[in-house]
């Protein structure tokens, strides 16, 4: 399954840069940091029946990415992280993190401006789950396929530099353990960040 994956992302990714038109303008370098929203994970039996919910802290989304732009369109590869704690008491220093690393499309509604957009991602993304109770560390680390989609808007400081804000929903697909429980890692985060062409 992982083998399959990893051949997914690749035919992804080769699909976008051949999509790209040679007049693409210069690249540009971006950079985010913003708050993943709290929420609880669901965690359901093998009926699809809710058996417990893990409720997390608020948690922090740190991204970087490069990109080009051609007309109102742009691609990028990018790398993300976001941790975040569990919220349960007695269960302490544990957490859940993610890092992953997508090919994201762009649809900017201007080119100059403020520049509202649209965006979509796909790629790999590998969760890991650290936990401490008991007096024990368990950690499970599951790689996977995932997604993003999201909102948001540009302004221009400089004719290279741009200060963006967004929305941004992410997930994986389900995750199975033991075909006992199922649960399916999920986040919605607000990013600030910076965009400069060079």
């Amino acid at each position: 399954m992982k083998k399959h994956l990893s051949i997914l992302t690749a035919v992804v990714l080769t699909l976008v840069m051949l999509q790209a038109p040679a007049h693409a303008d210069p690249v540009y370098i971006s950079g985010d940091v913003g708050w993943t929203l709290s929420s609880d994970l669901n965690i359901k039996d093998s009926n699809g029946n809710t058996i417990a919910k893990q409720p997390f802290k608020t948690g922090t989304n740190i991204q970087g990415a490069l990109g080009s732009r051609f007309d109102n369109f742009r691609l990028e590869g990018e790398v993300a992280y976001h941790p975040r704690d569990i919220d349960v008491k007695g269960v302490t220093n544990s957490n859940v993190h993610i890092a992953s690393f997508l090919a994201n499309g762009y649809y900017d509604f201007a080119t100059e401006g403020i520049q509202p957009y649209l965006s979509a991602g796909i790629g790999l993304g590998w969760q890991t789950n650290d936990i401490y109770v008991l007096g024990r560390w368990f950690r499970e680390d599951v790689k996977k396929l995932a997604f993003q989609l999201g909102a948001g808007v540009a302004v221009p400081i400089t004719k290279t530099l741009l200060i963006d804000v967004r929305y941004r929903y992410f997930a994986m697909p389900s995750i199975t353990e033991g075909n006992a429980i199922t649960y399916t890692p999920a986040s919605s985060s607000l990013l600030l960040g910076l965009r400069v062409g060079i």
